[in-house]
């Protein structure tokens, strides 16, 4: 099993599920069998890309089996969960979509599960994509994990990879022929270049390419001729397409190499430990364990709950604490309104130069952008801040300084007369005085002016806190408004959903009405089918048409569903909806259109059968796949195998063992058991092999029965039992096989069996081997007698069981015969 994702996802959501589900391929030739739909809705899948204005709209993919792989439903769905889990890690399922389409067409009926998802993460809007470059190294464990543990095909095991990944040229050739099948033009040559590129690449991941001259070597070994080299590109030939074919780019020049990289890097390398399956299992399942938790990790941080963001914004705007944060109020209204935001330049740029802090913050960081569609929301926690702004120092402060050192200084003069005080010196007090004068009418001029600048200032100071309260209560109120919108927006989202799940649910439930209600014996009977009552049962109808189609229908024990096999290709099988499909190729939406008036009432069919259609009464699948394979075998009178243990013509011809001995088309005798209710599995015997049927259960295999037997011999196998036969040929002796140990089940047929010979007067002789395991077998059956039956043990007198007393028997025989012919005749 390996995964892989497709590139593109630019366009429109009906392209890529039409390709999905579509009859036809992408050359026009017609899917046998048909796509099936797993799980998702495929037209809420298109709605949702459509809606998105992404460059890159949906990723797809495919999860692609070996054909010996054949992984069964159960397997399958286990596989889309846990590939879901891992993908989506730490998100919810309302959180994301995708859709699941089963394809089984491909050569070899291999199994290829196809998924298409949006890229969008559906509660934030945001952008989702889970296979970013270097996907590869995020789900080799993943697929890892599974190959080994379900022991299917891995492309990284050199032993398996050229049946997992046959050469491309074989892909070609069968392209090739069907389109050709179908009257279609083949490949074209562009279409040959990307095959042959990516088989190379496959090589590289595979670490099975250097260099270039690996390169041209892997071609060659692809029987592809080398015609022409040059420094960057390489020219091709092979004579099955008739065509050359450049190839040119990095990887095809000259001088490319690849540099060394572990396994994991490259996704798949071959192994390079020996460490055991359940080792790498804990190695695959640890190292994705680690990945997913860091997947969840950062997806939970990207992709928040919605109800989240909705409190981070009210803790933004309403908390008056975070004052150390500045945001513009039109980056606030940008951030919460988009393209919306309609704001006035000018008013934005007084806010800007108002509200600036008055300390720069060191190292500012890069608000990271989060992708919504065409809107973009921070990441970065921002506020809204209004911030008051101080006064700034008053150039006063110093006059004042100056005034009173003047005064201190004046004070300080001595008071002496003036008489004894020098003339030069009264001439400088003087000259102080007026100077002190003049300084003190300077600092009263500038003290009425500094006053009317600070009145100023404070009234300005008071309209800006006047207009910061202005504007938190509109933000408040506009975060209200926005409360309301997004309530709105996720209850219409919500019953949006919950429609999508009614519309799902109801499709559902119709399906599993067709599968219940509808009597397929009845359809079947409409479409030209006949009830075959000699091979039918209570509990498998068997149906033939006139073109020798051959089904057999039963009911599902588990579930109540009818289901058919078809004898004739082991591949059609299903329910009701699989046998419309398959013989009117008709899609799900037409056959729910045909179906309809049958679960209404209103169906009036234009051909009705002679008698009642019958209804089976329920069973297992398994049981009508082995009747499926039984009715398929040929009843034998004669076979080289039995010749060879002593069981001659004479012997199979007899009416006592009409019936029980066929072969298959492998040339292997078939021995079938059978329980009350019929064939429930088979033996095969050849001269190297011997089993059971691989889906049966182990009856009882005996002979025909009639009304005059008055002995019943039971034997470990039916070889035995042919042996015994032909030791004492009784036409009143009926013949039973165990096939070995004994199940309850067998138990509760063998009371059965002897508990009717034992009315008719008849005994019982227990013919089982002459060794411990057969003793022990005969005092099992002794117990099932009942009370009073004639038992007996017969055993060979020398020989292991009867078949090799009967080979000893014929030898010697031959032997006397051949003594008889040596002596001649006698005189």
């Amino acid at each position: 099993m390996l995964v892989k994702f497709f590139n593109g996802g630019q366009g429109k959501g009906g392209g890529i599920v039409d390709y999905l589900t579509r009859e036809k391929d992408g050359k026009g030739v017609k899917r046998e069998p048909l796509p099936e739909f797993l799980k998702g809705d495929p037209e809420k899948i298109v709605q949702i890309i459509d809606s998105l204005d992404f460059k890159y709209k949906y990723q797809t993919g495919v999860i692609s089996f070996a054909p010996e792989d054949a992984p069964t439903e159960q397997q399958q769905q286990a596989l889309i969960d846990s590939f879901e889990k891992t993908a989506f890690a730490g998100l919810e399922p309302d959180q994301y979509d995708i859709l699941w389409v089963k394809h089984s067409h491909t050569s070899g009926g291999r199994v290829e599960l196809h998924f298409v998802t949006p890229r969008v993460e559906l509660s934030t809007g945001k952008s989702l994509n889970i296979a970013p470059p270097g996907w590869q190294n995020y789900f080799c464990h993943w697929r890892d994990y599974w190959n080994y543990s379900q022991g299917w095909a891995r492309p990284d095991d050199p032993n398996r990879a050229r049946v997992y990944q046959p050469g491309y040229h074989a892909l070609i050739d069968a392209q090739n022929q069907r389109l050709q099948d179908a009257g279609l033009a083949t490949i074209s040559r562009d279409d040959y270049r990307k095959i042959i590129h990516n088989y190379i690449e496959e090589n590289i991941k595979l670490g099975r390419i250097q260099n270039r001259e690996d390169i041209i070597q892997t071609l060659q070994e692809a029987n592809f001729q080398i015609t022409r080299t040059g420094d960057d590109y390489l020219t091709v030939y092979r004579e099955s397409l008739n065509k050359r074919i450049r190839l040119k780019g990095g990887i095809y020049d000259a001088s490319w190499r690849l540099e060394s990289r572990t396994p994991a890097e490259i996704g798949a390398g071959e192994e390079t430990d020996r460490t055991t399956t359940q080792q790498r299992i804990n190695q695959a399942q640890t190292e994705l364990g680690n990945r997913m938790s860091k997947r969840a990790e950062y997806f939970q941080q990207r992709y928040p709950s919605y109800q989240g963001e909705i409190t981070e914004s009210t803790q933004v705007v309403s908390s008056p604490t975070h004052s150390n944060h500045y945001r513009p109020l039109g980056d606030f209204l940008h951030q919460q309104l988009g393209d919306d935001a309609i704001l006035n330049p000018s008013s934005q740029q007084d806010n800007q130069s108002t509200s600036r802090e008055p300390t720069t913050t060191e190292n500012p960081r890069t608000p990271q952008e989060k992708d919504l569609g065409n809107r973009t929301l921070s990441e970065q926690q921002r506020q809204i801040h209004h911030h008051s702004p101080q006064l700034p120092t008053e150039p006063t402060n110093s006059m004042e300084m100056q005034q009173q050192t003047l005064s201190q200084t004046l004070k300080q003069e001595n008071d002496r007369p003036r008489k004894t005080t020098p003339p030069d010196l009264q001439e400088l007090h003087l000259t102080i005085r007026t100077r002190q004068k003049e300084t003190e009418r300077t600092y009263r001029k500038l003290a009425q002016e500094t006053g009317i600048e600070q009145t100023e200032t404070e009234r300005r100071n008071i309209e800006l806190r006047r207009q910061s309260e202005q504007t938190n209560q509109q933000l408040n109120q506009l975060h209200q408004i926005l409360e309301q919108t997004n309530r709105r927006i996720r209850e219409s989202l919500r019953r949006h959903r919950e429609y999508l799940e009614r519309i799902k649910m109801k499709q559902t439930e119709e399906l599993e009405t067709f599968k219940t209600q509808i009597n397929l014996v009845e359809y079947a009977q409409t479409q030209g089918y006949e009830i075959d009552p000699k091979k039918s049962s209570s509990y498998c109808i068997v149906l033939k048409d006139h073109s020798g189609d051959k089904i057999l229908i039963g009911v599902d024990q588990n579930d109540g569903h009818y289901f058919y096999y078809s004898v004739k290709d082991d591949r059609d099988k299903g329910s009701i909806i699989d046998f419309i499909q398959k013989r009117r190729s008709l899609n799900l939406g037409e056959v729910r259109k045909e179906l309809r008036p049958w679960v209404e009432g209103s169906y009036t069919p234009t051909k009705r059968p002679a008698e009642a259609a019958p209804k089976p009464k329920p069973t297992t699948h398994n049981r009508h796949k082995i009747i499926a394979q039984f009715d398929s075998m040929r009843e034998i009178a004669n076979h080289a195998y039995l010749q060879h243990r002593g069981i001659n013509r004479e012997t199979l011809e007899s009416d006592r063992f009409a019936g029980t001995i066929y072969t298959d088309s492998r040339n292997n005798v078939i021995f079938p058991h059978r329980d009350r209710e019929g064939v429930c599995g088979y033996e095969i015997r050849n001269q190297q092999f011997k089993g059971f049927s691989e889906s049966g259960t182990k009856g009882l295999w005996h002979s025909q029965t009639t009304r005059e037997d008055k002995r019943l011999v039971i034997c470990e196998s039916p070889i035995d039992c042919l042996s015994y036969y032909r030791f004492f040929d009784d036409d009143q002796t009926r013949y039973f096989a165990t096939g070995g140990t004994l199940s309850e089940n067998q138990k509760d047929l063998i009371r059965g069996a002897f508990e009717k010979i034992h009315k008719q007067g008849g005994q019982i002789v227990i013919a089982t081997d002459r060794d411990e395991a057969g003793e022990k077998l005969a005092l099992e059956l002794a117990k099932e007698a009942p009370s009073g039956s004639q038992i007996s043990r017969e055993v060979p007198d020398y020989q292991k069981d009867w078949n090799e007393a009967l080979i000893v028997a014929i030898r010697e025989q031959q032997k006397k015969s051949e003594r008889s012919r040596s002596r001649g005749p006698t005189l």
